[in-house]
């Protein structure tokens, strides 16, 4: 009687280990890492198919979860070590999710992954001949609660889960990076725009990638400063070996220029400059070149030779932003005649008087002007 209690409970966690990692797997493929997986598909698959995250979960969720259980009839987990035999299960799938920037560089590293597993392999092995030749020998007439089995369950894949997490790839900004080229692949520029608008962080190639796209769209002038710019000039450049879907060549042959072994950002577009036919694109990435390493005088000057027939209040949004500030800095007539914008300038100059502390009227004003140029000018470094 005590036999058939003991397998119906067995089943029971077990049903219970299976589907709390199935549930797992699913959403941290289909959510989490979604957007690494479409884009090792996109370099290893044909094209014929379009990627579907909820079904490629479904296909891994489902084959680790029936190797686990396969594996589970010749190791012999049981009882409150259930969830032990998930182990390689939870292994393969941070194997299958760290997907990094060296599916560009070619750099990957698999001798982190042959230590991993070796050692993996070597605790799996000992730990289930210890569990079935001396520890189940001992416990097997001792009676235990299901709801302790079941804790200590949990307990297990809380240490599986987190080190599913720790040994895949969560680079946030990776990901930013891929999904942003994944959106604006497909055409909508608008969602490509707004993955980690909200982030005060953002890498050099994110960087580079958002000044792209805004290029493109002919939106520099006019969206560059909603976006954290921690690298000055040289972010608008990415660097010229891949790292990130971002392609170096796609920038370069929009400016018309390569860059040299330690040429500066600025050199380089003012090279671009030179040639016959300049496009708005090249003349936006210089402009706001100068506005990113704050020479505002130069600016003023390269404004009024790049766009000599437009009136100022025609000019995109940071540029006259910047305008006004110099001529606020430089004591001068006030150059921009757009209404609101004065207004809010008015605004800013008051609310930079409420607070004597550099820092802490710097990270004040950045609630409400972080999206500007006069921001970024006067407090970017903070």
């Amino acid at each position: 009687m005590r036999n058939k209690e003991e397998i119906r409970l067995q089943r029971v966690v077990m049903a219970f280990c299976a589907i709390l990692f199935a549930v797992f797997s699913f959403l941290f493929v289909a959510r989490y890492q979604s957007t690494l997986l479409e884009l090792l598909y996109e370099k290893v698959a044909t094209g014929k198919l379009q990627y579907n995250a909820y079904v490629v979960a479904a296909v891994i969720t489902t084959a680790l979860t029936v190797f686990a259980l396969w594996l589970n009839r010749y190791t012999g987990f049981k009882r409150e070590w259930t969830a032990f035999s998930f182990m390689p299960s939870a292994l393969l799938l941070a194997f299958v999710t760290d997907i990094d920037r060296s599916l560009y560089t070619g750099e990957y590293d698999f001798l982190k992954w042959i230590i991993v597993f070796a050692l993996a392999l070597f605790a799996y092995a000992a730990f289930s001949f210890v569990l079935r030749r001396v520890l189940f020998a001992k416990i097997k007439n001792i009676a235990m609660s299901a709801n302790r089995i079941i804790w200590r369950n949990l307990m297990l894949f809380v240490i599986l889960f987190s080190l599913v997490g720790f040994l895949s790839n969560g680079e946030e900004n990776f990901k930013r990076e891929v999904l942003v080229a994944s959106h604006y692949k497909k055409g909508d520029v608008e969602r490509a725009l707004k993955v980690g608008v909200r982030s005060n962080v953002a890498s050099h190639t994110l960087t580079a990638q958002r000044a792209y796209i805004l290029a493109k769209e002919g939106l520099l002038g006019e969206k560059l400063f909603e976006y954290p710019q921690l690298y000055g000039a040289e972010g608008l450049i990415p660097d010229v070996v891949q790292t990130s879907p971002l392609v170096p060549d796609s920038v370069f042959t929009m400016l018309g220029v390569v860059p040299g072994d330690g040429e500066k950002a600025r050199d380089l577009l003012k090279r671009a400059l030179d040639a016959d036919d300049v496009s708005n694109a090249v003349k936006d990435y210089y402009l706001s070149a100068l506005l990113l390493d704050r020479c505002i005088v130069e600016f003023v000057d390269a404004v009024e030779t790049l766009y000599p027939d437009t009136e100022i209040t025609d000019l995109p949004k940071h540029y006259q932003e910047a305008l006004m500030l110099y001529s606020n800095i430089e004591g001068a007539e006030q150059m921009v005649e757009n209404n609101a914008m004065l207004e809010q300038f008015e605004v800013f100059k008051a609310l930079e008087c409420e607070h004597d502390d550099f820092f802490v009227r710097g990270n004040y004003l950045r609630r409400k002007f972080g999206h500007t140029y006069w921001w970024y000018c006067l407090y970017g470094n903070i």
